[in-house]
């Protein structure tokens, strides 16, 4: 019943749902490492700016 030109064997698509896998989750912490960044970014221009309005209030 299990001819091997009846399409991929088991082994064959284990390892294309892992490589699937590991590509989505590569590419996941690709996505939260850009939003840390960004979020890092942020934060750091809002305390210069904070760090900014406090130096012209003092005078």
């Amino acid at each position: 019943m299990s001819d091997k030109n009846s399409g991929p064997s088991v082994e064959e698509i284990i390892s294309q749902l892992s490589d699937s896998a590991l590509a989505d989750t590569v590419g996941l912490m690709m996505q939260n490492a850009v939003t840390a960044q960004q979020s890092a970014q942020t934060y750091t221009s809002a305390s210069v700016s904070s760090a900014c309005a406090l130096i012209l209030a003092q005078g």
